[in-house]
């Protein structure tokens, strides 16, 4: 208990110490107390760890106190009548000797000399050929059947076979997401199908062609383009949702695919559509019918291109092949509704 006193004495000190010695800066009192802190802290800590004995501080065991034992005063019985003599007490009866004990008494039965078997009696028995049964066999269970005696003939007929059900027709198989969108070309108007026969030769060719060829190529699929699609508002085009979510401030990011896959879609964040206005915005009618919509959806859209060069409209792609082999325009939706 002394070192645990020391050590928290030390805490205390070492705190009063180190304390205004961090707010102040470094002072005599501040460093003795650190310093008596600090030593009191190592004693105690020590102490408390080693344990060693002090004689100065050891406390002599007291003796156990002793009962007090008082004395009766003695008081003058009254004198007692004179019993009567009481008859002296008869002997008790001298105890028969035991019996001997029997040896093998005291012996317990791992002790004792085995006994001999009885010998074997014989015994006739007479076989009656078929009546005897087997009293191995188990015997059936309570409700069946017993068996019909040899000539007999069952009056139980044997149970039918269920019928045969039918197994259901196979499902017939989901189309593919390619299927769906083909499924839409009968819907396209004029210029749309003009625009993805122009997309559709330019990527075909383009995979076939060498380097220096392939460039002249985006020249080509341009000026196609442009001559299918005079005016960048287009009305009446069909295709799929793609993808639809929200960005953080709640506008709608939107990608459509068009019949042959070529995609339609605004942008995917508010930095780089500061001037194009191609996300819609919440709260809008546009924004209420989008909600409505699903991945997969086919609608019919009305929007708005964006003219540029080298691809007659602004495409989304950064690289020749990925606009050639992979082609996306950026997009600016006004209305939409789902077919």
């Amino acid at each position: 208990m002394l070192w645990v006193l020391l050590f928290i004495a030390g805490l205390v000190l070492l705190l009063a110490g180190v304390v205004p010695l961090i707010l102040r800066g470094p002072r005599l009192v501040n460093s003795v107390f650190t310093s008596l802190g600090l030593l009191a802290v190592i004693v105690g800590a020590g102490g408390a760890i080693v344990k060693p004995r002090l004689p100065g501080f050891d406390i002599a065991a007291l003796p156990a106190p002793q009962p007090i034992v008082t004395e009766p005063i003695a008081v003058d019985p009254q004198p007692a009548e004179p019993a009567e003599a009481e008859p002296a007490p008869t002997p008790p009866p001298a105890a028969e000797t035991p019996p001997a004990a029997d040896p093998a008494a005291s012996k317990d039965e791992s002790q004792l000399a085995p006994n001999k078997l009885p010998a074997p009696v014989s015994v006739t028995t007479t076989t009656v050929v078929g009546t005897e049964t087997d009293p191995l066999a188990a015997a059936p269970p309570a409700g069946a059947p017993q068996p019909a005696a040899p000539g007999a003939t069952s009056a139980v007929p044997a149970p039918e076979a269920p019928p045969e059900v039918p197994a259901p027709p196979p499902a017939p198989p989901q189309p593919s997401e390619a299927e769906k969108l083909a499924a839409l070309a009968d819907k396209q108007t004029r210029d749309e199908t003009a625009f993805i026969k122009a997309v559709g030769d330019a990527r075909a060719e383009y995979e076939k062609a060498d380097y220096d060829a392939r460039v002249a190529l985006q020249s080509s699929r341009a000026a196609a383009i442009c001559a299918g699609v005079k005016k960048p508002e287009v009305n009446g085009w069909v295709g799929a949702i793609k993808e639809v979510e929200r960005d953080p401030g709640g506008r709608t990011i939107l990608s459509v695919a068009l019949p042959d896959g070529t995609l339609v879609k605004t942008w995917n964040n508010a930095m780089s559509d500061i001037e194009d206005k191609t996300l819609i915005l919440a709260g809008t009618p546009l924004a209420a019918a989008v909600g409505k919509l699903a991945q997969g959806d086919a609608i019919r859209f009305s929007g708005t291109f964006f003219s540029d060069e080298p691809d007659c409209y602004r495409s989304s792609r950064l690289s020749l092949d990925q606009s050639m082999t992979e082609p996306s325009f950026l997009f600016r939706f006004t209305a939409l509704e789902k077919l």
